[in-house]
């Protein structure tokens, strides 16, 4: 069911780490908040999928878990977060780490590492089925020479060349391009304003 079934992987058999912890084991099991299905609907049917979140929804751990999910089950699958800065993006690789190294054992045993965590670089993950996550800062040109499978650009609103960006990672064809972004004037909200509005619940599974 976890290699099937990415929300069941979320839940069931793995646990994030609460960033507002301020005592006790910060490793929480996932949520399983009802937005959550067909928000990971929207990120596999969409070729481009625009999120719109606020912090509290959780959407950076989702969209890394959905996108570590495939890496971990789709050889050969590179996933690229982008941010303004290589800090903000690495944020999102260390999320994968998290899952991963919080996952039961029969899943770490099937999902095999190219080398053990604490010898990874710090932003990248390497799998040994030929799939990587990388963290890039917001510099255009750096997306191409990545190949992306799948492209993250976080806090897409905060980006100063989030256009170019996006459109440099349109021409890669990669399959999967997510805009993850906080409301707030600029490119992103003129972006996702020409966006279809759709009833989530009844979003085609």
């Amino acid at each position: 069911m976890a290699v099937r079934d990415c929300l069941y992987w979320l839940t069931e058999c793995t646990r994030t780490r609460d960033e507002q912890e301020m005592a006790g084991d910060p490793l929480k099991p996932f949520p399983l908040w009802p937005y959550f299905k067909p928000a990971l609907q929207y990120l596999e049917n969409e070729p481009v999928a625009p999120v719109k979140k606020s912090r509290t929804l959780m959407m950076s751990w989702v969209v890394s878990g959905w996108a570590a999910h495939k890496a971990f089950n789709r050889p050969a699958t590179k996933v690229v977060f982008q941010s303004q800065d290589e800090k903000r993006a690495c944020h999102d690789v260390d999320y994968a780490k998290i899952l991963w190294q919080n996952s039961i054992e029969p899943l770490r045993r099937r999902w095999k590492l190219a080398k053990p965590l604490d010898q990874q670089p710090y932003n990248r993950f390497l799998l040994a089925n030929g799939s990587e996550l990388v963290g890039i800062p917001g510099k255009p040109d750096q997306i191409r020479s990545e190949h992306p499978t799948i492209y993250v650009m976080e806090e897409a609103n905060i980006i100063e060349q989030a256009e170019a960006s996006y459109n440099t990672a349109v021409a890669t064809q990669a399959p999967h391009i997510v805009l993850i972004g906080t409301a707030g004037p600029g490119w992103f909200a003129e972006f996702i304003s020409a966006a279809r509005w759709l009833d989530w619940p009844d979003y085609p599974g």
